[in-house]
């Protein structure tokens, strides 16, 4: 995959789940208790996802790093 496409899938997810965060506080104010709490599990998925992808990532670019490194000497 390109990267460039990574980056702005990532940057869609973050803005999405500040907004589905800020619309489960504003629709819990408004008293529509299931909806809001509809979205912030839909804000808790996306977070959890996010989550485990960069964890993913950055591990992956570790061990690489490590690998890489064993080699050089």
């Amino acid at each position: 995959m390109n990267e460039k496409w990574k980056e702005s899938v990532k940057t869609w997810l973050v803005i999405i789940m500040v907004i589905s965060l800020i619309g489960a506080f504003v629709l819990f104010f408004m008293a529509h208790y299931k909806i809001a709490i509809g979205l912030a599990g839909v804000f808790m998925a996306l977070a959890a996802f996010l989550s485990q992808w960069t964890r993913t990532k950055n591990v992956d670019y570790i061990h690489r790093r490590m690998h890489k490194n064993n080699h050089r000497y």
